[in-house]
């Protein structure tokens, strides 16, 4: 080393500086803004041959009993009508994937409720999961399960590792060579499928467990399994029970699942990826199964969400706006419009501006991951993580800004059928499809995982780039970590010491994305105010009628 005790643990060595400043300038060059204002849409073939306007106007006409379907029983009833249709098909996610995300943004110009969380659960986790994961006879089952109007859930998360603990699967699917079938079993307790929204109402589900054969474990893989027979009962084996009252969107029933050595058919096991053949374990393309690929569906829904959290919060300032244009107030000078306050025109032009900026960013994201759903390739790491900074940032100002208004607007905030009764939607927003301390803890493990892999020539160019600053914290973060090494304890008490600089770190490297991202526009143009007033009671007694029906 040439490094004297004088240098700083920085120091860079003479030698490598011109080498250093070529790569620097190339990085420089690559991390310069795109675009800086949001930009006409360009949509492909497939986004401009249908009418979205009309589209729009047959889309809001089939929810239009949302509202006035308070409990999960009612709920379910509305989305079967609206799967039947036929107006979303199960696979526009992978057809026509603006329309499926433009659906999700018109349910939030109504109102961000209990409604969508099951309308995403169905066409996102549960058919989309089939659609991604999906051999192709299990892919055209869709046609069917969709005239018929039957409901899916999608199970993942289990009672000790949520959505605070990343993809842990402790629920098993072993392959018994004798019957020539699966054996889905939930070990204990902490196993149990958790919150799993839609999974009281369902009749079908997507279950993440654990593959083994022969003894062997081939990590989490996805099952399409049947939950309840014709007559709604729940098949053997399966153990359902409701997680109970919520402070918000008691229209949607949420679930904790159990598994007592339920056997599956060997057509359980969504195959694209992988199949059981001589009773062994083979991968059936160059794609292994693996992580990123079950998460596919989680990028799209982390990007639905932010979405719809932003398009709930712009709806919900344009209604207070309109309020506070007509709501009178004594002043000094006599009468004025609560909309000519200082405070307040400053609160909306400045949600305003915030908001719409996420917006663009959120739509620039949109058109990345839109060609990779055409194409069926996963997206590289670059838009995963532009996903992961648009869920966590588009959520983040969509809570701050509808905070920072409620304080300025007095009672009204407190009023029904003002947009601020679904406030703790968007809390359900933020750790939906990811937590965002998990999305930000995945950012910074990303980036330390991507220094370490470029070696000195990526440190040095990016102290020389514009990106000094995140980089710098990176190499720093990284050897305050390094000394635990693969010691998990040591490494967990470290990660502990320096959270954080771990969420430091998150915040830069989306603030770069936020800088040089992609800006863009939504199909439809200006948000409409569409506001239906929630519902402010359900019937307690739901499953009851449920069981009855």
């Amino acid at each position: 080393s040439t490094r004297t005790k004088r240098q700083s643990p920085l120091s860079v060595p003479p030698m490598w500086l011109s080498a250093a400043r070529r790569v620097g300038s190339r990085l420089s060059r690559l991390s310069q803004p795109r675009l800086s204002t949001p930009c006409a849409r360009v949509m492909s073939g497939a986004a401009s041959a249908f009418d979205h306007k009309a589209w729009t106007a047959e889309f809001l006409d089939a929810v239009k009993d949302v509202p006035k379907a308070t409990d999960p029983a009612q709920s379910a009833d509305v989305l079967r009508s609206l799967v039947r249709t036929g107006l979303l098909s199960f696979t526009d996610m992978r057809d026509a994937p603006e329309k499926f995300f433009l659906a999700h943004r018109l349910l939030a110009t109504v109102g961000l409720g209990g409604f969508g969380v099951r309308f995403t659960v169905q066409y996102n986790l549960f058919a989309g999961s089939i659609v991604g994961l999906g051999g192709p006879e299990q892919v055209e089952s869709l046609k069917s399960i969709q005239a018929k109007g039957q409901l899916g859930c999608f199970l993942l998360t289990e009672m000790q590792a949520g959505v605070l603990s990343g993809l842990i699967v402790e629920t098993t699917c072993d392959w018994d060579p004798t019957s020539q079938e699966f054996v889905l079993h939930t070990p204990s307790d902490k196993a149990a499928k958790n919150w799993i929204s839609q999974g009281y109402t369902a009749e079908l589900g997507v279950v993440i467990a654990d593959l083994r054969v022969g003894g062997k474990s081939h990590g989490p893989h996805a099952f399409l399994m049947d939950l309840r027979d014709a007559g709604g009962a729940l098949l053997p084996g399966i153990r359902v029970e409701d997680m109970g009252t919520k402070t918000v969107a008691n229209d949607l029933d949420n679930a904790r699942v159990w598994f007592d050595q339920v056997r599956l058919p060997k057509s359980a096991l969504l195959n694209k990826f992988a199949e059981i053949e001589a009773d062994a374990y083979v991968q059936t393309t160059d794609e292994r199964m693996r992580i990123e690929v079950i998460g596919q569906r989680l990028l799209t829904g982390r990007l639905a969400i932010a979405e719809a959290a932003i398009m709930c919060a712009r709806t919900l300032h344009m209604r207070t706006e309109s309020y506070a244009e007509n709501k009178v107030c004594n002043g000094l000078a006599g009468e004025s419009k609560l909309a000519t306050m200082p405070q307040v025109r400053a609160v909306l032009d400045e949600s305003y501006a915030a908001l719409d900026n996420m917006s663009a960013f959120a739509a620039g994201v949109e058109e990345r991951l839109n060609t990779c759903l055409r194409a069926g390739t996963i997206p590289d790491a670059d838009l995963v993580d532009a996903i992961a900074v648009c869920k966590i940032r588009c959520i983040d100002v969509a809570v701050e800004r509808v905070h920072v208004l409620r304080q300025e607007v007095g009672s009204y905030a407190l009023m029904h059928g003002t947009g601020f009764e679904l406030a703790d939607m968007l809390l359900c927003c933020k750790f939906a499809e990811g937590d965002s301390r998990i999305l930000q803890q995945k950012l910074t493990r990303d980036r330390l995982k991507s220094l370490q892999k470029g070696g000195a020539a990526a440190v040095l160019g990016g102290l020389l780039s514009s990106e000094r600053a995140e980089v710098l914290a990176a190499v720093q973060l990284g050897r305050k970590l390094q000394p635990a090494g693969r010691d998990l304890p040591k490494l967990a008490a470290a990660m502990d010491a320096n959270w954080r600089e771990i969420y430091d770190l998150a915040d830069q490297i989306a603030d770069r994305h936020l800088r040089t991202g992609l800006r863009s526009s939504f199909l439809e143009g200006t948000p409409v105010d569409r506001l239906l007033p929630a519902a402010t009671y359900f019937d307690a007694d739901w499953k009851g009628k449920l069981e009855s029906a």
